[in-house]
């Protein structure tokens, strides 16, 4: 969710993040993820509405959305590992946590880093490019 680094080089492939072997998050970011999942729902909503209305269906239009529906799966495993790490720590922890991820000033509130450091969490499967995976693509 922060701007990750690939071998020390910007990001080369403008932001396919859950396609990215280097993309990692943690539970301090699950109130992005949470954002981003909703903001994906919605676009996703929106393609498939406008299909056979005001855009016209076809083999990219169908990658559009299975793209999109296979986000919006990775980003609820995504939160759901957050919420396991964040249920995971010491009561202690998870109130300074939650303290820090409803802030409004989040340099007031010091996370313990162990906590953040144990929930690093990564895809279990990356997003695989769905056009490549249709008949018209080959």
């Amino acid at each position: 969710m922060n701007n990750v680094r690939a071998d020390g080089h910007g990001c080369p492939v403008y932001y396919r993040c859950f396609s990215c072997k280097f993309f990692t998050t943690d539970f301090t970011q699950l109130p992005d993820l949470r954002q981003l999942r909703d903001a994906k729902a919605e676009q996703l909503a929106r393609l498939e509405a406008a299909y056979g209305s005001v855009l016209v269906p076809g083999p990219l239009g169908r990658a559009n959305t299975e793209l999109l529906r296979q986000e919006l799966v990775q980003i609820d495993e995504l939160i759901s590992k957050c919420e396991t790490d964040l249920g995971s720590l010491t009561e202690e922890d998870k109130t300074t946590v939650e303290a820090w991820l409803h802030s409004r000033d989040r340099f007031l509130t010091v996370i313990p880093v162990g906590a953040v450091l144990a929930g690093r969490q990564q895809l279990a499967q990356p997003t695989i490019d769905p056009i490549l995976l249709t008949e018209q693509a080959r």
